[in-house]
């Protein structure tokens, strides 16, 4: 309650917040001023390179190279469908070709896409040096390109599941799949 009264552009808000409610600190560090909230993984009890240099407990038969390989392979089959839609889009009418931009499934694509080819290179970059520490030994922290990677993970399930959500509410009609 004492956080609510406190003005929205008060950045100190954002430290109330985190001290009420540790659960909310992902969140409320992406909205946040950057100078009094950061952005880290959510197992703040092991680095960035163990969390993207290694598959989840889903995929623990692979190996971190076979992963990588499986990245690589999942990255390189979404560019190819991303182009595919492109160019469909295209090919059926070019009047109407900057329209690609305008559709919900369109955007949650393209957002799928920055998704996995930045996977891959935060994979590559796990691997590449793994026990990677600051200069006093610590671990380093969770650098940008990681922790962007790992917004568009969470976007790119949210979206996923409305765009799936609202053709089948909005978009069916009953008939035949379009």
């Amino acid at each position: 309650p004492d956080c609510l009264r406190q003005a929205r552009s008060d950045p100190g808000l954002i430290a109330c917040i985190w001290r009420r409610w540790p659960r909310l600190r992902p969140m409320t560090s992406l909205l946040g001023n950057t100078a009094t909230a950061r952005f880290e993984l959510p197992s703040t009890d092991s680095p960035w390179q163990v969390a993207f240099g290694a598959p989840s407990k889903l995929g623990r038969c692979l190996s971190p190279r076979t992963f990588l390989a499986f990245r690589v392979l999942l990255a390189l089959f979404w560019t190819g469908i991303t182009i595919w839609s492109m160019v469909d889009h295209k090919a059926n009418d070019l009047e109407t070709a900057p329209e690609f931009y305008i559709y919900l499934t369109n955007w949650s694509l393209l957002i799928e896409w920055f998704y996995l080819v930045s996977a891959t290179f935060v994979t590559r970059m796990a691997l590449r040096n793994p026990k990677r520490t600051a200069l006093d030994g610590a671990p380093s922290k969770t650098p940008l390109f990681a922790r962007i990677t790992y917004a568009a993970q969470v976007e790119t399930y949210v979206l996923s599941f409305f765009v799936f959500v609202l053709y089948w509410a909005l978009v069916y009609d009953g008939g035949t799949i379009h």
